[in-house]
C-alpha cells in the first residue's frame, strides 16, 4: 500500500482508479481492494460523480498527507545508499488459450 500512498505523496491531487493502475501496472482487483483498505483506515477519500461514464476520484487525507517526512526519509535513506527506483513494469501480455486438438 506503500506504493499507493506515495503516488499521492509524489502528487497530492487527486488520482483515477485508471491513472493509480497505469502507473503501478496491478490488477484491478488487487488495487480495488488496496484503495477500499486506505478508504477504511482514513487515509485516502473517495469521491464518485454522478456522471457518464462513471468517474471516481481518490485522495489523500490530512493523515496521508502526515506521512511526508516519512517518504523524505525514505527517499533520503534511497539516495545515500545508491538505490535507484525500479523501471515501470511493461504491461502483461494477454493470455492465449491452448488449442485443442
Amino acid at each position: 500500500m506503500l506504493d499507493i500512498l506515495h503516488i499521492f505523496h509524489s502528487d497530492p491531487t487527486p488520482h483515477r482508479f485508471v491513472d493509480i493502475q497505469d502507473r503501478l501496472q496491478i490488477s484491478p482487483n488487487t488495487l480495488s481492494e488496496r484503495l477500499r483498505e486506505l478508504v477504511k483506515a482514513g487515509l485516502l477519500t473517495r469521491t464518485a460523480y454522478n456522471e457518464i461514464p462513471p468517474r471516481v476520484d481518490y485522495s489523500a487525507t490530512q493523515k496521508a498527507l502526515a506521512l511526508a517526512p516519512v517518504f523524505e526519509s525514505l527517499t533520503a535513506w534511497a539516495t545515500v545508499n545508491d538505490l535507484r527506483p525500479l523501471p515501470a513494469r511493461e504491461p502483461a501480455a494477454p493470455h492465449r488459450r491452448a488449442t485443442q486438438l
